[in-house]
């Protein structure tokens, strides 16, 4: 009787379809592994460009303002750092003044009396100018009428040509520590973007020459730098800048 052919594979045979198909696997695996790690990077890529600029709009908003309300007050300062500046802005958004008291508000003086002491109240900041200076002191205390001052001014301010103003602080700049972008008001920091840090900041006058002269600064010129995910656990950076305009400059 003849032996019948049965059809079918080797033990050889399907040991290699085996490892064919494992090769095969792994491969797609490791194609399909690799776009989901590029497209997480490209994704918090696209979205820590979207956070920055959202900041560098906030930050163009706030320097527009500065010195609203302060009558032509020095309105824009900066304090230098290797890793972050940090960018600091006065304004007077009720737009309150009031006249002085005193005869004249002397240059070594740190005391200012004020004709109307309930604008002052709650104001952390005072602003003193006339046609041709003006000054920024913060307020220690308020007796009554009279505003004790963390240091003098340096101008005399005579009460028939001058004004003063409550003024508001606002600072924007980069903890280091934790990679943050921070704008701070009333002395409070409050976040307004993670995995930021290098805030850098420069005045430029009309000529786009940098100065330190709060009159001559035309154009605010800030940057910093997002980090985000790159391979092997390691971060990429880009570096955002941008322009801001103050309108109410000296």
């Amino acid at each position: 009787m003849n032996a019948k052919t049965q059809a079918g594979f080797s033990l050889i045979e399907i040991l290699v379809g085996l490892v064919v198909s494992s090769i095969v696997l792994a491969g797609a695996f490791s194609l399909w592994n690799t776009h989901q790690v590029e497209g997480f990077r490209l994704e918090k890529k696209i979205e820590l460009r979207n956070v920055m600029t959202m900041s560098s709009k906030r930050i163009q908003r706030s320097v527009t303002l500065a010195g609203l309300g302060l009558g032509g007050a020095a309105n824009l300062a900066k304090d230098d750092a290797a890793g972050s500046d940090t960018l600091t802005i006065y304004t007077n958004m009720g737009e309150n003044k009031s006249a002085l008291l005193s005869s004249v508000a002397a240059g070594g003086s740190p005391t200012l009396q004020v004709a109307n002491a309930s604008l002052f109240l709650n104001a952390r900041y005072v602003a003193v100018s006339n046609d041709t200076n003006g000054e920024i002191r913060r307020i220690i205390s308020q007796t009554s009428s009279t505003l004790e001052l963390e240091s003098p001014f340096t101008y005399a301010f005579n009460s028939a040509s001058s004004l003063a103003y409550p003024a508001s602080r606002e600072r924007f700049y980069t903890d280091q520590s934790v990679n943050s972008l921070m704008r701070e008001t009333g002395g409070a920091p409050i976040l307004v973007a993670k995995d930021v840090k290098d805030f850098q900041v420069a005045f430029r006058d009309k000529h786009g020459d940098p100065t330190a002269v709060s009159a001559q600064i035309r154009t605010v010129v800030f940057s910093f730098t997002g980090i985000f995910p790159a391979r092997d656990g390691a971060l990429n950076s880009m570096t955002f800048s941008s322009t801001a305009i103050p309108r109410n400059t000296l």
